[in-house]
């Protein structure tokens, strides 16, 4: 995580290598496994079998429970930020994916940026190009 470098639209998308290192020996293992069951079919290949496909699923699923807890997080958060700004009024009205977008936006333009979303029904990707004073978020994951 480098906090010296400024994020923007062009560098703020992050790729978590984690699931994939998990991951990855699971998919490997599941396939020669599986060519192991093709040529000689036992319990033991097919628990090997089981064991792996078991792998990637929870890789799978610790991703999405990650994701979907960060969406828990970011909704909070920018509850608040629009109570304090005084637009909590428009906080139903916006999708999790919108909400997250708007995040990167100052407390300044913020309520603009808001009202704009709404109005023209902005895409995440539309909003984040929208944002001028760019906050980061470092602490993804």
């Amino acid at each position: 995580m480098n906090r010296t470098r400024t994020q923007s639209y062009d560098n703020h998308t992050y790729f978590p290598t984690m699931t994939p290192v998990a991951g990855l020996p699971g998919v490997v293992a599941f396939l020669l496994l599986g060519l192991g069951m093709a040529r000689q079919p036992t319990v033991q290949n097919l628990a090997l079998i089981c064991l792996a496909f078991s792998v990637i699923v929870l890789a799978l699923i610790s991703r999405a429970y990650t994701v979907r807890l960060q969406d828990r997080i970011v909704r909070l958060e920018m509850q608040l930020r629009l109570e304090r700004l005084g637009c909590e009024h428009d906080f139903p009205r916006l999708s999790t994916a919108q909400l997250a977008a708007l995040r990167f936006a100052s407390n300044a333009e913020l309520p603009g940026l808001l009202d704009r979303s709404l109005a023209e029904n902005l895409t995440p990707d539309q909003i984040k190009r929208a944002v001028c004073d760019w906050q980061p978020d470092f602490y993804r994951t």
